[in-house]
């Protein structure tokens, strides 16, 4: 069945000041399908959806609505033609409710006394349960926003466009912060959005969520129109080519290293209520992998190991040798180094240089008499540009204007500088590219061939699959099982961690 047209863009050109972020960019969505936009950080994505929301003006080139020439100056007016977006990060307000939320700017009003009007909470009510009904989303209407998760956060976002009757929806970057079961939750929303005729744009970093849940997929490479591929006719090696430029042919270019002896043993640990009996070992030079669904007690177990949290009980061994870790200053001298998956917060100082951030956990090295030294900071991060591949124009560039796996990779640059003998990542390529994504995983295959030993947080299994050689699964602040890299699927894995039969 041939599809109506929804949204039409032709030859869309965007221009900064001295950057053209949009050249001769075009794309077409039909009602009732998901497509894909997807490129590199910086490709033009975001900008493009912007253009079309009304958050910038285009320079050039036509938007074609529903077979209307439009264009919009604002986001209100988008959302009243039914075009709506939802970012990465919402736009709610955290102390008012899913109901004033979702009618926020357009309330629904009825008059009284013949003339006065007032909110009408009840028609807003009735309608606000007909949306959530429908897309079969319990939550309720009187709760706070701040008292919601992240995925009821972009629940909420998705029953708001739906109350000014949206006919297209973009969906930027929805899962980066959601588990494995709140995205199949969303995908559910999003197949019964597509069954009610609505036409979706879907924008994402991650190619397997794309196989598996849009219609079709447009490429953006440094902001032009790359390929659009019917996504059940194409591969992934095809669209990271179109992304990046060329063939990728080892997305996941894990080494095989010798791996060692025993390097670092944690038996029975137990924190403040939460993990349990936890005990594991790894060996020298191992990519050791750590899934579970969030909550899971991942991040808890590696802060608890890194001395962030407090350990009750247990013991942790190094090299044959039980330590003592009561803070991350312990852990760091004792070799082992965490890379927060929070670089923004927890990993660097996005204001700072490059070189102020790869030496702040180690000034006395690049200092003589209490004076930081320039040259040795520019020495010291010139060897971790070169090493890691930062693209920057020198040491001194503001962390905040690299892109993301520029940004990651500063933030390992960091870990890397104080010669640990464990490196703890903790999502290592959350937010980044499919290109930085590659890059990272070569970086870290490599370093085990150095005899580094990596403990490896991630939410997305591929990774874990492609990267680790044995995964571990969490549930619930305990280890629930253990498979060897020949022995891992993504299946087993979710059947322990989701506590399947």
């Amino acid at each position: 069945m041939q599809l109506k047209e929804a949204l039409r863009l032709e030859h869309i050109v965007k221009e900064f000041p001295g950057v053209k972020a949009l050249e001769d960019v075009s794309f077409c969505l039909q009602y009732g399908e998901v497509h894909a936009i997807c490129g590199e950080n910086g490709a033009g994505k975001s900008t493009l959806m912007k253009v079309v929301c009304g958050v910038y003006k285009a320079d050039g080139g036509k938007m074609i609505l529903g077979g209307e020439e439009v264009c919009f100056s604002n986001p209100k007016e988008a959302y009243e033609k039914g075009v709506a977006i939802i970012f990465q990060e919402t736009s709610l307000f955290e102390e008012m409710t899913v109901l004033e939320n979702m009618f926020l700017g357009h309330e629904k009003q009825k008059k009284i006394a013949g003339c006065v009007k007032v909110l009408d909470y009840s028609a807003m009510r009735k309608q606000a349960e007909d949306i959530l009904k429908k897309l079969n989303i319990k939550i309720d209407l009187n709760e706070n926003i701040k008292n919601l998760g992240m995925a009821q956060k972009q629940m909420v976002e998705i029953a708001k466009a739906l109350t000014y009757d949206a006919k297209v929806l973009i969906l930027d970057e929805p899962s980066a912060s959601l588990t494995q079961r709140e995205v199949n939750a969303l995908f559910e929303v999003i197949r019964n959005l597509k069954k009610d005729g609505l036409g979706l744009v879907y924008i994402s970093h991650r190619l397997e969520e794309i196989f598996e849940i849009c219609d079709k997929v447009t490429v953006i490479r440094d902001g032009s129109y790359i390929s659009t591929r019917r996504v059940k006719y194409t591969t992934k090696d095809e669209l990271v080519a179109d992304m990046v430029g060329r063939r990728m042919e080892n997305y996941y270019p894990k080494c095989e290293t010798q791996i060692g002896e025993e390097i670092l043993s944690v038996e029975h640990l137990y924190d403040n209520g939460f993990l349990t009996d936890i005990s594991f070992q790894v060996n020298r030079g191992e990519i050791l992998g750590f899934a579970g669904l969030a909550g899971a007690g991942r991040t808890e177990l590696m802060e608890t190991v890194c001395g962030f949290s407090d350990k009750v009980s247990g013991r942790i061994i190094l090299e044959g040798e039980p330590i003592a870790i009561s803070d991350y200053k312990d852990a760091k001298a004792q070799g082992i180094v965490y890379v927060s998956e929070d670089r923004g917060k927890l990993g660097l100082v996005t204001a700072m240089s490059i070189r102020n951030n790869i030496s702040m956990p180690q000034l006395e090295s690049v200092a003589r008499n209490w004076i930081i030294s320039s040259k040795k900071e520019k020495k010291l991060a010139g060897r971790y540009i070169n090493n890691l591949g930062i693209k920057t124009p020198d040491s001194d560039f503001i962390v905040n204007n690299l892109s993301g796996g520029n940004q990651q990779k500063v933030s390992l640059s960091k870990a890397l500088a104080l010669n640990p003998k464990i490196l703890i990542l903790d999502e290592p390529t959350r937010g980044v590219d499919v290109n930085a994504k590659a890059e990272i995983y070569k970086i870290i295959s490599d370093l085990t061939k150095t005899g580094l030993t990596i403990l490896m947080v991630s939410s997305e299994l591929p990774e874990l699959l492609g990267m680790c050689d044995r995964i571990y699964v969490m549930k619930e602040g305990e280890l629930a099982g253990c498979f060897s890299r020949e022995e891992a699927t993504q299946e087993k894995i979710l059947k322990i961690a989701m506590n399947l039969d």
